[in-house]
């Protein structure tokens, strides 16, 4: 799968760019390639190379069904460290199998554990947890350390301050130290994944990582109403010997409940197609040699509209917001002109001003079209300019009881 996205130069319009994709719908277009052409000829291509799975057994503390969802490669692109299953938050490491070209979930090669599963949030003794963080949101391996974001999943004060705490050896995630926690100056507006700026941005940001989140928890008074953007240096907090402290960050994106990115949450009008309150963002990177932001998540609702413990279409009662229609789900993903970041950091825009230039369901293997929102995480490798994403309930092969998430993998050819 290939597809690709053309840059232009700036003119204020809601069509800023346009897309050629092959397996992306991109929204407000009936068929499934667009060709805006304009002058500006810079390209990218995202060429799916393939996808494996992992094993459903149990590994220490923690087994892969039901999935966090948070995780991130080490920087070799060999392992990757990732949060197992939902009602344990614990972290293990698993070896990177050759990625297979199938659309059958049982022929992908399955990834080898390297380190067990080992719970932090839940371990006091190597971890002070006083305000009773219970949900991994982010990890980053940063020189060698794992650095790992957290939050509580119903804040209802939204008074947590504690953000973050560091595994000081990835590699030996049984017996290292742990510090934190750390407070990120966004809190849990920021407290989502983290990706490292490329070269020219670290300059003009005086920043080398990007932290970001979305309201994918309960209480939104504590989270960013849209996909957020905010700047750090969390490298300088690798290698120190620091138990805990502040770490500085610069807004760039931010929203509100007073200044949502849309206002619309619920769709009443009909008219968002943009984001929604069930809508959920996992990660963003702006992309190499680009002044793209590319953000993935999930939406839904923008068809069939929202309501609040409404009855669906099929009778089914829910508990809190959704789509009136049960399929009215999908896979999603927003791209923001970073350029506009430096406009919030130059004070000629606010930070809950910025739009997406652009927006769309994502067609990916294993998710049946327009019906499925299975994205659960995501991370970019700049080493190696490769993507992965997970998505959950995929493999059904290994339980009759349980179902393995798949990932997938997309290389970035400039």
């Amino acid at each position: 799968m290939i597809f690709k996205l053309r840059s232009y130069s700036i003119i204020r319009k809601l069509s800023l760019t346009a897309i050629i994709l092959v397996g992306i719908i991109h929204n407000g277009h009936a068929s499934e390639t667009t060709d805006q052409l304009l002058p500006d000829d810079s390209t990218f291509n995202f060429e799916y190379l393939g996808a494996f799975r992992f094993p459903i057994k149990v590994f220490g503390s923690s087994r892969m069904s039901y999935p966090n969802g948070s995780f991130t490669l080490s920087p070799n692109g060999k392992t990757i460290f990732v949060a197992g299953h939902d009602h344990y938050q614990s972290i293990a490491e698993f070896l990177i199998p050759e990625l297979r070209l199938t659309k059958n979930p049982s022929e992908l090669l399955i990834a080898a554990n390297v380190q067990p599963f080992h719970p932090f949030l839940r371990n006091t003794k190597r971890l002070e947890n006083p305000q009773k963080l219970d949900r991994i949101s982010g990890m980053e391996v940063i020189e060698g350390e794992l650095f790992v974001n957290a939050l509580e999943f119903y804040d209802a004060p939204a008074d947590n301050t504690h953000t973050t705490f560091i595994v000081r050896d990835a590699y030996n995630l049984a017996s290292a130290k742990v510090d934190g926690f750390f407070t990120l100056k966004g809190r849990a507006h920021s407290a989502g994944w983290m990706s490292k700026l490329p070269k020219k941005w670290q300059e003009i940001f005086s920043a080398t990582y990007l932290n970001g989140y979305a309201p994918n928890h309960a209480i939104n008074s504590r989270l960013s109403m849209g996909p957020s953007a905010f700047v750090s240096n969390l490298d300088i907090f690798a290698g120190v010997d620091e138990p805990r402290g502040l770490i500085p960050t610069t807004k760039l994106m931010d929203f509100s409940v007073k200044h949502p990115i849309h206002k619309d949450v619920y769709n009443k009008s009909g008219n968002n197609k943009v984001w929604t309150e069930i809508s959920e963002a996992f990660y963003g990177f702006i992309l190499p040699n680009n002044d793209f932001y590319f953000v993935i998540g999930n939406s839904g609702g923008h068809e069939s509209k929202i309501g609040y413990k409404a009855t669906q279409t099929n009778g089914n009662k829910c508990g809190g917001p959704c789509a009136f229609d049960p399929k009215d789900y999908y896979n999603f993903y927003w791209i923001f002109d970073v350029n506009d970041f430096v406009a919030v950091k130059n004070g000629k825009k606010k930070s809950y001003e910025l739009l997406p230039i652009n927006y769309g369901k994502l067609q990916l293997p294993f998710a049946p079209s327009n019906k499925t929102r299975n994205i659960v995480g995501a991370d970019f490798n700049e080493n190696s300019e490769t993507l992965y994403i997970m998505l959950k309930d995929v493999d059904h092969t290994q339980s009759q009881f349980e179902r393995a998430p798949v990932m997938l993998a997309y290389k970035i050819k400039l």
